[in-house]
């Protein structure tokens, strides 16, 4: 395995080249040609900047990566027996911040017109969400998480990827094809960091990359269902994302600083 600090560098160059490059293009494309979204060429451009972390990752694991290092990365990424809780964690977490957030949101209960049609859909929208995002996780919690905690403490960890996952997303707000075109980008990386701190809590409690990404499909397929943390700028709603950051920042510091022997023990 390449030192961490190698790692790092060659997972964000090529995590931002790809997304960067890619929807520079399209946004070019739009603008210089007559494609419109939705057809081939932007398609294809748009799949490779949106899976850009997976990408990057699995060039890595296989370049970079000596056989032990290849073997332990997709044991981490396969591995399911953890304990049941974290697994009722990794399903409803989504779900659960989603209601929170758009009950605070809307000042009161609050629940979306949903159709049995669409409840019904929730196993197919999620099975995609596992490619269509879920897929991100290989890089970020399999390579990129893995590096920075052996240079910072968890909770910085979480806090730097929540801040390179939200700006990662940046071309996605600037292109108006894309429904973040339309968000408040401070709610979005607030989301981001509260998210990723979670994740990072989830990964390094169970050490599987797998619930990383059933997590984040889940956070995917309940918003695509209307269980989305609204995206625009609301007093309530912030304070909301700093309490669950502070909550699970604050998680991380007590599981690091337990893991860790205390003086003069042996």
């Amino acid at each position: 395995m390449p030192n961490r600090k190698k790692s790092i560098v060659v997972f964000l160059a090529l995590t931002f080249g790809l997304m960067y490059v890619s929807h520079g293009l399209i946004a070019l494309m739009l603008a210089t040609t007559t494609l419109e979204w939705g057809s081939f060429p932007l398609n294809l451009l748009g799949f490779i900047g949106g899976g850009a972390p997976a990408f990057a990752a699995l060039f890595m694991v296989y370049t970079m990566y000596d056989k032990a290092a290849h073997k332990a990365y997709w044991e981490r990424v396969f591995l399911f027996k953890v304990p049941w809780y974290w697994w009722v964690v990794t399903l409803a977490a989504p779900l659960v911040i989603g209601m929170l957030a758009n009950i605070v949101y809307h000042g009161g209960w609050w629940y979306p017109d949903l159709d049995g049609e669409a409840i019904l859909a929730l196993p197919i929208m999620f099975a995609f969400a596992i490619f269509a995002g879920g897929a991100e996780e290989l890089g970020w919690r399999g390579i990129l998480q893995d590096a920075l905690t052996d240079k910072v403490n968890l909770a910085v960890a979480g806090v730097l990827i929540g801040v390179l996952w939200g700006i990662w997303h940046g071309p996605l707000f600037l292109i108006d094809v894309f429904a973040h075109y339309d968000y408040a980008f401070s709610v979005y990386l607030l989301t981001t960091i509260a998210y990723s701190l979670l994740l990072t809590l989830l990964v390094y409690q169970t050490k599987s990359v797998m619930l990383a990404i059933l997590m984040h499909a889940g956070m995917n397929a309940f918003g695509n269902l209307g269980f989305g943390i609204p995206m625009d700028v609301h007093g309530g709603l912030i304070a909301l994302l700093v309490v669950l950051s502070i909550t699970f920042a604050a998680g991380l510091y007590f599981v690091e600083n337990r893991a860790q022997p205390s003086v003069g023990s042996t």
